[in-house]
C-alpha cells in the first residue's frame, strides 16, 4: 500500500505521526523503505474489543468532562485532575488529526492524537491520558513501566506532554497511562467483562524529541537506504529478508526443473 512519500529539497513541510517517530526509531530501514519509497510497512490490526474498551472508558471521561469533576478512576488513585475542558479537544483526539506542531528547523510537523488530556485546576498543568486495555496475569507489573516494550509507551506519552506545550498549555511533568486489565475468575459467567483498572504516571522526558525531528529530517534527505544488520534488524526486516531468501530458493529449484527434469 502506498503512502505520501517524502521528496527530498522539498520546501514543503511534511508530516510524521508520533507512530512513525516509534518506527524511526525501531528500525530507520523500515522507517525509510515507508516514508521515502512510499511503502507502506505491515502493522497488528486492532482488536474491536479493544476500541470498544477506548470508546467506552472516552465516554465516561466525557461524562465527568461535562460535570468538570476528576474522573473515578483518578479520584480512587487520590488525583484531583480533572477532563480538559478545551474547544480543540475533539479535534485533539481524532485520529489522522490530533495535535500538531511545526518544528521549523527540521521543517517537519509533528502529529499525534491523544486519548484524553486531565488539568489540574489549580495549577493549570494539563497532563496527556492514554487508555491501553489488555488481559494479563501480570498486571502489577505494568505500573512500573520497567519492560522494554513499554519504552513506546514512554515515548508516546512524551511526544504528547511535547505537543500540548507547543499548543499553548501550560504543561504538568507526569502525563498518564489508564490500564484497563481484564479479570480473570472462578465466577460463573454473567455476560459481564469486569477490569481491574490502574493509572499509572509516568514522568516524562521531551528533551530527546527535537534531536530526533533533526536526524529524522537528516535520514529523508539522503539518498541511501539504511543497511540491513543482524543486530538491528526489526521484525518485519527478519521477515522479508527470510521470505526473500525462500522464493530465491523456490525460483532457483523451479529453473533446475526446468533444465534438467530434477527436483530439489
Amino acid at each position: 500500500m502506498a503512502v505520501r512519500k517524502y521528496k527530498p529539497g522539498s520546501d514543503k513541510p511534511y508530516t510524521v505521526s508520533r507512530s512513525r517517530v516509534q518506527l524511526f526509531l525501531d528500525c530507520k530501514r523500515c522507517f525509510y523503505i515507508q516514508n521515502r519509497l512510499g511503502v507502506k510497512m505491515p502493522k497488528m490490526l486492532p482488536f474491536k474489543l479493544n476500541s470498544l474498551v477506548d470508546i467506552k472508558v472516552k465516554q465516561s471521561f466525557d461524562f465527568a468532562r461535562e460535570k468538570q469533576e476528576p474522573h473515578q478512576y483518578f479520584k480512587d488513585n487520590k488525583y484531583n485532575l480533572v477532563p480538559l475542558k478545551h474547544e480543540m479537544i475533539e479535534t485533539w483526539r481524532e485520529n489522522f488529526q490530533g495535535l500538531k506542531y511545526h518544528h521549523k528547523d527540521s521543517n517537519l510537523i509533528l502529529q499525534g492524537a491523544i486519548d484524553d488530556c486531565v488539568q489540574d485546576l489549580e495549577t493549570k498543568e494539563c497532563s496527556a491520558v492514554d487508555y491501553k486495555s489488555t488481559q494479563t496475569e501480570n498486571g502489577d507489573k505494568v505500573k512500573y513501566l520497567g519492560a522494554p516494550w513499554h519504552q513506546s509507551w514512554k515515548n508516546q506519552l512524551s511526544i504528547y506532554q511535547y505537543l500540548l506545550e507547543k499548543n499553548e498549555l501550560k504543561i504538568s511533568k507526569n502525563a498518564f497511562i489508564v490500564f484497563c486489565n481484564a479479570e480473570l475468575d472462578d465466577k460463573e459467567w454473567d455476560n459481564k467483562l469486569n477490569f481491574d483498572i490502574q493509572v499509572i504516571p509516568y514522568e516524562v522526558d521531551i528533551d530527546w524529541i527535537e534531536p530526533t525531528l533533526l536526524k529524522i529530517k537528516e535520514l529523508l534527505e539522503t539518498k541511501h537506504i539504511p543497511s540491513y544488520s543482524e543486530d538491528t534488524a526489526c521484525d518485519n526486516c527478519r521477515n522479508i529478508k527470510e521470505n526473500n531468501s525462500l522464493i530465491n530458493s523456490l525460483i532457483e529449484k523451479s529453473l533446475k526443473y526446468l533444465k534438467t527434469g530434477e527436483a530439489g
